[in-house]
């Protein structure tokens, strides 16, 4: 059975418009498979692409949860646990989604036993650091999902929309991004990937070397200043020459200051700025305090913010910029 074909069969599923035999060859299929984490990815994938925003309490969705595996069970269909639990995890999906509560911009995504942290960039970008230390920028809209822990011999995530990851090196752990219908896979690089849905998918290499693939072929490995654009339609990789930094030029801009200490703060925008930045003495360096800035903020603008936070003040030289500041309890 073709890996097309084993899609459509769980998108049509996910959105309950699935006839009993296209169910009953679904789910012969999944029992005689012998590439499980395979076909578990492909469910991954299709429950995302039928998520809503819809929220239902965790005591419902649960209740919800055990009586689809009972009805799978009493149908008889010599499924093992594993499947009967994706199962009735993609049938749920078909009409909701349900999340355990967290701020509306970061939520745990419920999937029978596996913790998957569902990130959405709303009205603005966001920057999230990955649990093996990477980072990943997403741009307005986007939406990544990564597990809470990278365990096993991968680091895998799935991205909706564009999204910046520049990734900690580790030969022993590929990390893979799954974008649309092609896999990237990196071992320590930065890479932009834009994904539109059903359309096409971009990957953008800034740093290292990438290699992208879809389900049946490798597509491409990507150096710097290359871009492969993979036409989802027509089934068609194109390769050509960018300039990278142009293509990631949306990010360009931000500012991330994440549990920063004033001293660290200041050498990041002195080097950002190509300007000197000194303290008077040592008093409030060790300041920390989270911010960010994301509008093209001038220097001026930045150091009015941030000594604000820290109780400090600043002065303008002819060369320099000196900050005087006061010891923090932080």
């Amino acid at each position: 059975m073709k890996n097309e074909e084993i899609s459509e069969l769980l998108e049509k599923y996910a959105q309950n418009t699935i006839s009993e035999e296209e169910k009953s060859v679904l789910f012969n299929h999944l029992n005689a498979s012998s590439n499980v984490e395979f076909e578990k990815r492909l469910m991954e994938k299709d429950w995302d692409l039928f998520q809503s925003e819809e929220t239902m309490a965790e005591s419902k969705a649960n209740k919800i949860f055990n009586e689809i595996v009972r009805t799978e069970e009493k149908k008889s269909l010599k499924l093992n646990f594993a499947w009967i639990g994706w199962a009735a995890i993609l049938l749920i999906a078909g009409f909701s989604t349900f999340y355990f509560l967290k701020p509306a911009t970061q939520k745990i995504t419920a999937k029978t036993n596996i913790a998957v942290v569902n990130v959405v960039a709303e009205t603005e970008h966001k920057k999230i650091v990955l649990p093996d230390g990477s980072t990943v920028i997403l741009n307005n809209g986007a939406v990544l999902l990564y597990p809470q822990h990278f365990d096993g011999n991968t680091r895998e995530v799935t991205l909706k929309g564009e999204g910046y990851f520049d990734i900690v090196h580790d030969p022993a752990r590929p990390f893979i991004v799954y974008a649309g219908k092609v896999k990237t896979t990196v071992l320590g690089t930065a890479f932009n990937i834009k994904a539109i849905d059903g359309q096409k998918v971009e990957i953008t290499v800034t740093r290292g070397k990438v290699s992208v693939q879809d389900h049946q072929k490798l597509l491409g490995v990507l150096t710097p200043n290359q871009q492969l654009t993979f036409d989802e339609k027509r089934k068609m990789p194109s390769l050509t020459k960018v300039i990278s930094q142009e293509v990631v030029d949306w990010q360009a801009k931000d500012i991330f200051f994440e549990d920063i200490t004033m001293k660290d703060a200041i050498e990041v925008l002195a080097k950002r700025f190509g300007t000197k930045i000194t303290f008077v003495d040592d008093s409030g360096k060790n300041c920390r305090f989270t911010t960010t800035f994301q509008k093209g903020e001038s220097l001026d603008q930045i150091l009015q913010v941030i000594t604000s936070f820290n109780n400090a003040a600043y002065v303008t030289k002819a060369n320099e910029i000196l900050i005087s500041g006061k010891d923090c309890n932080n």
